[in-house]
């Protein structure tokens, strides 16, 4: 994961990974960490959430400490909503008031974590 900063000239710099065939599943800070294939990334309060599709997992990464960890999934491919949530490759990913939007692919479902509680929910709209 990069950091690309305009106000500096455009510099670049890598906050958590090191490099494009050094992928995986591992918390860490720094180069120690790494995600397999983030294809989304957001917002919220000073923090990145990604979702980490083929690890079925979101990760939040502080780009202050370098530092990557597991915020829901387990790893295992399946769908279950709650404080234990499984994913199934999570591609997208939007933030807003406390609240992370993510489009779960496989589960063909927009779920809905409460950063508060932990609660993973499947997004319902009635009326439709």
């Amino acid at each position: 994961m990069r950091l690309l900063d305009p106000m500096d000239g455009g510099r670049v710099e890598t906050i958590v990974g090191k490099g494009l065939f050094d992928f995986g599943d591992r918390d860490g800070r720094g180069d120690e960490a790494r995600l397999q294939h983030a294809y989304d990334v957001t917002w919220l309060d000073g923090r990145l959430y990604a979702a980490d599709a083929y690890n079925n997992k979101i990760k939040v990464v502080d780009p202050a400490t370098r530092e990557a960890r597991t915020l829901l999934g387990t790893g295992e491919a399946g769908y279950r909503d709650g404080t234990e949530p499984l994913f199934w490759e999570p591609e997208g990913i939007a933030a807003g008031q406390g609240m992370l939007y993510i489009a779960d692919t496989n589960n063909h479902r927009v779920r809905v974590a409460d950063l508060a509680s932990g609660r993973v929910e499947s997004l319902v709209i009635e009326g439709l």
